[in-house]
């Protein structure tokens, strides 16, 4: 997307705040950067959001409101959505059940470590398997 020296004069044009909830850096952490629309033309540019809306921007729950925001369309949004995932996919090199499998692998060794720990189960449907 962008590199980081450019992502911190973003981050300072919009005077270290979320761009969609208008939190404080300070208060909502560390921000990460989403694709929108400049105000002016049809130029794609970079917003700085905080880690909770950028979460919900990647998994595809922005509202419309948010989305008007950032300058997006939903026509817009559901692109760059396909886009990510074609890079996601194109980039790890493993078929969708390897990605399952390890996914589920991981689960079951967090819930083991969880277990000798004493904590509670991070995930309670692969019980079965442990």
């Amino acid at each position: 997307m962008t590199d980081s020296a450019e992502f911190d004069l973003i981050r300072r044009r919009h005077h270290y705040r979320c761009c969609i909830c208008r939190q404080p850096e300070k208060v909502a952490g560390t921000l990460l950067p989403v694709k929108g629309k400049a105000a002016e033309g049809d130029a794609y540019c970079t917003f700085p959001v905080c880690p909770d809306h950028h979460a919900k921007y990647m998994q595809g729950f922005f509202t419309g409101i948010e989305m008007k925001k950032i300058g997006i369309s939903a026509e817009d949004y559901r692109n760059f959505l396909s886009e990510m995932a074609k890079d996601r996919e194109a980039g790890d090199g493993l078929s969708g059940s390897e990605k399952g499998s390890l996914t589920k692998d991981d689960t079951i060794k967090k819930i083991q470590k969880a277990q000798k720990m004493k904590m509670p189960k991070v995930h309670s449907d692969y019980k079965k398997e442990i």
